[in-house]
């Protein structure tokens, strides 16, 4: 064993007091009287070691990372994840730093730490919160056993275009369950309190709408109105900070031709003075030094100046603040009390992390005992079961009988690269493969595999020997879709097709006329309408992590019966993207949604999406019925209670989503053709019936006005109350004031 090893294993985890705000806020003041304007600036900057676990570019500065740390010219360290590492790093800054302040420790936990849950916007699917809050407790357990103070989760970024390689780690295109999820995460990681051992801090993202980069082509620009920014885009970081919420991080777009890092209206303006946030910004990956990019600053002293009079606290891996902010000060450019402003609340963030009180607090010993337990792991499954979505089930062709022949076909039948990106330390040799799932259900004798294809190239000499094993089956299973780096940061895409061959490897496992099941796996929606029109059924895994195979197999056997909705809506084909739910009425709308001429619609495929946000199967059939509103007007703060019959009319029982939808009937504004309000996860038993029952009022009517005021207007409205957002059964209403 090392001296540091040792050391490690010496380390207490006494309790740790639980200041409250206002101590925390008198102890950095405190400590703040002490310190140089340097050591001020230094609180102001993360470094990214040369050695950090870092996907993007490099930090390319020559200075020695340990002097600046001894300097006190750093106030945390980004993507470090070894233990002894962390611990050097931490002795250094406590011991041979002229102040000992500690060092937070910031990585992107996104989806699971060691245990590998769902991608985000799987999870999503779900529609239940309190799973994702129990998923990220999971990670917050994981990571804070391995040194890490802070993750940069949760992103919500709302999303609409399937073509951006970051809709994986999105909630999907709807606004009112973006809120849902990013406050669940929110809560599951930080625990309602920062100094525990169990819980790490919580950094949202990417402040602002990051989610509509044009052509969904990562790092470019976003243009929009201020009415589409508060209605659809500020609610999702708004309900994370209510939610407690660290920090928020900028984002890498411009915002009404400013770049968000630098962008007064959005740091200063909405967070401080509307929204009175008191945590800390900081900036993403070198973001700031983009700012040079985007030609609206000249040299790094005009990126130190404009991003600190906008209001951003803590620079990201650049380096700007450290070399021009004293020359600044120097020169009455900037005035001292923001940089006090900024250094006091790092200290703050500090003082409720416990990092004072133990610095050590999150290094451990032996650290594997707290990784991949069996409850993570069987939480790990329930989340991806909760994440599988049914699109299509023909003929009942799933589940399939325990004695079923299976022809197990396609590039991601065997492979343990399911993990998905951003997937932290999650390693692939922790993910059950498909071909293992489907032999411990059914029998290593009734699962025969053949490859028949890689993901991502033009080689079909492969083809044959997978038309014969598909011979002697009974059913064909295709695990086909994506490679888990074909999504994340930097993979933007501008075809959606299941990549290489693979489609022809279907066609031809078509001309056996056996039933054929495709499993999908992808980072985002892509275009499935041959598989829609020529496969028996379809499951759309994603990418699941640890449990994928399992969970996958006791779908199939219908051992779980699916209950996910889809968050995002997938296309028929590329050229209709952006397609969403809740679209804007059209002066001149299709009646059907296909074409006919002078109409708003495609000549060659329809306006609607081949599969909506809110849909998804299940092996139960489920029916709505008598819906009734408790009044038919309601005005000021009442609310209207809606009450529906939901009835299993299968011999299944199963799980369904209720979701309620509103349309207003006119406005001073034009509206989505429908928005989401509420949403009921409900189980049923076979043949059970139950009545359920939604409140809505006044807020949840409310829409930005012609004047930009947040109001319901005195006007009708429709609730539409289904399992899908194209739900049919409906009635009216009116609001007044």
């Amino acid at each position: 064993m090392s001296n540091i090893e040792k050391e490690i294993a010496e380390l207490a985890h006494p309790e740790l007091p639980n200041h409250n705000d206002e101590e925390c806020l008198a102890l950095a003041e405190k400590l703040m009287s002490q310190m140089t304007l340097k050591e001020k600036f230094g609180q102001l900057f993360q470094l990214a070691p040369s050695n950090a676990n870092i996907e993007g570019l490099q930090w390319q500065e020559t200075n020695d990372f340990n002097d600046l740390i001894k300097q006190g010219l750093v106030g945390s360290i980004l993507s470090v994840a070894d233990i002894k590492e962390i611990y050097q790093l931490q002795k250094t800054a406590v011991t041979q730093s002229r102040l000992g302040i500690p060092l937070f420790f910031g990585y992107d936990i996104i989806h699971g730490c060691h245990t590998g849950f769902p991608i985000n916007l799987a999870m999503a699917c779900s529609f239940e919160p309190k799973l994702i809050e129990r998923v990220a407790q999971v990670m917050a357990f994981e990571a804070s056993h391995n040194g890490i103070t802070m993750t940069f989760s949760p992103m919500v970024d709302l999303v609409r275009d399937p073509r951006w390689g970051r809709v994986m780690e999105s909630n999907g295109e709807d606004p009112y369950l973006n809120k849902l999820m990013g406050q669940a995460y929110v809560k599951g990681f930080q625990q309602d309190s920062l100094s525990s051992y169990n819980s790490i801090a919580s950094c949202c993202k990417h402040f602002a709408a990051y989610g509509m980069v044009e052509a969904g082509r990562e790092y470019n620009t976003v243009d929009m109105s201020e009415r589409e920014l508060r209605q659809y885009h500020l609610p999702g970081y708004k309900a994370c900070l209510d939610a407690g919420a660290s920090s928020i991080m900028t984002s890498f777009n411009i915002y009404n031709g400013v770049p968000a890092t630098a962008n007064k209206f959005l740091l200063r303006d909405i967070l401080r003075n509307e929204w009175g946030y008191s945590g800390f910004t900081i900036s993403d990956y070198t973001s700031s030094y983009e700012m040079l990019d985007h030609k609206t600053s000249a040299n790094e002293r005009e990126v130190a100046k404009q991003s600190i009079l906008a209001g951003l606290d803590h620079e990201m891996v650049s380096t700007t603040y450290i070399k021009y902010l004293e020359e600044l000060i120097t020169a009455n450019e900037v005035n001292e009390a923001l940089i006090n402003e900024a250094c006091l609340r790092m200290l703050t963030f500090k003082y409720k992390s416990g990092l004072f009180d133990n610095p050590y607090k999150n290094i451990y010993a032996n650290v594997d005992q707290y990784y991949l337990t069996n409850n993570s792991r069987q939480l790990a499954k329930e989340a991806a079961i909760k994440s599988i979505v049914l699109l299509k089930n023909d003929n009942q062709t799933l589940p399939l009988k325990p004695t079923t022949k299976i022809a197990l076909v396609g590039p991601l039948g065997k492979t343990n690269e399911l993990v998905g990106a951003w997937g932290g330390l999650v390693k692939n040799e922790s993910c059950v493969t498909v071909y293992e799932g489907l032999v411990n259900q059914f029998g290593q004798a009734n699962v025969q595999f053949a490859e028949g294809c890689n993901i991502n190239d033009n080689d079909s000499s492969l083809f044959e020997q997978a038309y014969e094993v598909a011979k002697n089956s009974d059913v064909i299973v295709l695990a086909i879709g994506e490679s888990q780096t074909m999504s994340g940061e930097a993979k933007s895409r501008a075809y959606l097709n299941i990549p290489g061959v693979q489609n022809e490897l279907a066609r031809k496992l078509k001309s056996l006329g056996k039933p054929i099941i495709a499993i999908v796996f992808a980072g985002r929606p892509l275009e499935l309408e041959w598989y829609q029109n020529n496969v028996d059924a379809i499951l759309f895994a994603w990418f699941l992590g640890s449990e994928t195979g399992d969970s996958i197999a006791d779908i199939v056997s219908g051992k779980a019966n699916p209950s996910a909705k889809l968050a995002m809506s997938f296309p028929y084909t590329v050229g209709q993207v952006p397609v969403y739910y809740n679209q804007y009425k059209t002066g001149r709308p299709s009646a059907t949604g296909k074409y006919s001429e002078f109409r708003s619609c495609y000549i060659d495929v329809p306006n609607y999406p081949l599969y909506s946000f809110g849909y998804g199967l299940s092996y139960s059939k489920f029916e709505y019925s008598n819906l009734q509103l408790s009044k038919k007007q309601i005005s000021g703060k009442e609310k209207l209670v809606a009450k529906v019959t939901l009835t299993n009319t299968s011999s299944i029982d199963g799980v369904e989503v209720a979701q309620l939808y509103i349309e207003c009937k006119s406005f001073s504004v034009v509206r989505p053709v429908r928005e989401l309000k509420a949403i009921q996860k409900i189980s049923l038993k076979a043949h059970e019936s139950k009545e359920l029952t939604f409140e809505i009022g006044a807020n949840d009517l409310a829409y930005y006005n012609i004047d930009m005021e947040f109001t319901p207007e005195d006007t009708d409205y429709i609730i539409y109350i289904g399992g899908c957002s194209n739900a049919n059964i409906s009635d009216n209403f009116s609001y007044n004031s």
